[in-house]
């Protein structure tokens, strides 16, 4: 962390989230829940941060959405940002070590002991986990707290209980609080709850060719449904009202929770405002990149396409190798499997439909359900072949080795389908590749190789010259005219939306001179240094 400068989300999200507990007002960056941004900025209330307006003039004034970069920049680099940034990710790293303990936890009550390290060793050395695990930013911390709330509605289901019923609804609100795509719970809940009681405790528990634990349903009461258990009984019509009655205390529950989360708001439609806003302060004339083009609109494949380049292939073939299992059988009982797949499936399938075509980070909330779906593999193998069990060794080397080669730039990672992560702007930009986190990596290459002059080309929201790096400014349409004799110095986000226009205006032609060129070095797997003479 202490190597990577402020990415562009979180110039907004901690200054904003360090607004909000020194007001009580959510006004700064209401395009995201502040859960998260709360969270992150509790330890700067011991370090004497300084905000860069006075509390009650910030209390009393209208602000417009984009505000928060003007108010992130002032607040981050008047004073030490690099010891606020680090301690502000700190409790995004505990975030995702509390999502790691979870993963683990549930793959081993699925599949066994092993089959939960296993689980906890794919999320561990998963590049684009790591990368997004540092960052004040929403993905992992949705991702923890909806498979929290998943995981608590799974063990209450399968020992139903008040204390259970009221720990899914927190872990709902939480979850709600963190990211406003965290709405896909609440069908998802409806789906796994209606499933359950429309088909109620029949077959259950069942296991299909595993050895792994139950879930949970040891000793627990026959009786009539009730709030506490819509899944008893053989009345299906009394089950599914039982089950409402669940889903209404899980949505009271949640509704509490935000409305702590947000400081008590009278607006009783605080929370409905706060998704209005979502995407207001992103440029219509934006154009999504995607495989060295760009149109409006984007690609609902996009997602798709990212997950496959950005994700490690050993990841890949091990999930796909889960997936045959599954159908040839070895399963969990039914509504286990139902845990797993429709969240996966579900965030998968609703941001490919709406999301914005900014980043395979939006996936991290599957990330874990495929985990653990994976983790299938490791009692099946106890049963295997010798050469079945050495090519998982294999793979899991392979998939370590991936992680270790691109150490510390894992944001930046691309997998052997991209061509390797030095090829990554030829498929994604954005998030993916250069989120502004390469700076102090510039900083350093600059200290070591002099520059008197050059033009530099950033992405992101925060201030390179806070690290010395004073280049002069330009763009990205500048860089589709021939470059005059020189030093470049561009963002890999600048060099993949430049080829795209030049390729518009000139193909791969000698005019798309990018194309040509052979980047002097790349730092950090962010810039881009070209020398011409």
């Amino acid at each position: 962390m202490k190597g990577k400068s402020a990415t562009f989300d979180e110039v907004a999200h901690l200054p904003a989230g360090y607004s909000y507990l020194t007001t009580g007002l959510v006004k700064i960056n209401p395009q995201h829940p502040p859960l998260i941004k709360e969270i992150c900025a509790v330890p700067l209330l011991f370090l004497d941060a300084k905000m860069p307006v006075d509390p009650e003039t910030l209390r009393r004034s209208p602000v417009s959405l984009i505000y928060q970069w003007g108010f992130g920049k002032r607040f981050l680099y008047s004073q030490d940002a690099d010891r606020l940034l680090f301690w502000g990710r700190v409790p995004a790293v505990l975030l995702s070590v509390g999502l790691a303990t979870l993963v683990m936890l549930w793959a081993s009550r699925l599949w066994g002991g092993a089959a939960g390290l296993f689980a906890l060793f794919l999320y561990a050395f998963d590049p684009t986990v790591t990368a997004h695990a540092q960052l004040v930013t929403t993905d992992v911390g949705l991702a923890f707290f909806a498979t929290l709330f998943l995981y608590l509605l799974r063990r209450y289901l399968a020992a139903p209980s008040w204390g259970r019923l009221t720990a899914s609804g927190l872990g709902l609100g939480l979850a709600l609080g963190a990211k406003f795509s965290g709405a896909a719970l609440v069908p998802m809940a409806v789906l796994l709850i209606g499933m359950a009681a429309w088909r109620g405790r029949q077959d259950e528990s069942a296991r299909t060719g595993t050895k792994g634990r139950a879930s949970g349903n040891k000793g627990e009461a026959r009786s009539r449904p009730t709030i506490l258990n819509p899944l008893e009984g053989n009345d299906r019509s009394a089950r599914i009202l039982s089950a409402a009655g669940a889903l209404a205390v899980l949505v009271v529950l949640a509704a509490a929770v935000l409305w702590t989360i947000y400081f008590f708001p009278a607006d009783p439609l605080f929370y409905l405002r706060g998704m209005e806003t979502v995407n207001r302060d992103h440029s219509p004339d934006y154009l999504p990149y995607l495989m060295g083009a760009m149109r409006p609109g984007g690609w609902k494949s996009y997602l798709l396409v990212a997950w496959l380049v950005k994700t490690p292939i050993p990841s890949l073939i091990l999930l796909l190798a889960a997936g045959v299992l599954f159908l040839r059988g070895r399963r969990s009982g039914w509504l286990d499997e139902a845990f797993l797949v429709i969240p996966a499936l579900g965030f998968f399938v609703g941001y490919s439909l709406t999301a914005d075509n900014l980043g395979v980070r939006y996936l991290i909330p599957c990330f874990p359900f495929f985990f653990i779906f994976t983790a299938r593999i490791i009692p099946a193998l106890r049963e295997s072949r010798i050469w079945a069990k050495g090519a998982v060794v294999l793979l899991l080397f392979w998939y370590l080795g991936e992680f270790a080669a691109v150490t510390p730039d894992h944001l930046s990672y691309f997998n052997e389908i991209a061509g390797g992560s030095r090829n990554g702007l030829l498929w994604l930009d954005d998030s993916n590749l250069d989120w502004g986190q390469g700076l102090i990596q510039l900083q350093a290459y600059l200290r070591e190789h002099p520059i008197r002059e050059y033009r530099f080309c950033y992405f992101g929201s925060g201030e390179p010259g806070y690290y010395g790096i004073r280049g002069q400014p330009i763009n990205v349409s500048a860089l589709t005219s021939p470059p005059p004799p020189g030093i470049l110095i561009l963002s890999a986000h600048c060099v993949a939306r430049a080829r795209a226009e030049m390729a518009l205006l000139h193909g791969e032609g000698a005019a798309n001179w990018l194309a040509h060129a052979v980047p002097k070095a790349v730092v950090g797997h962010a810039y881009y240094v070209y020398e011409f003479r």
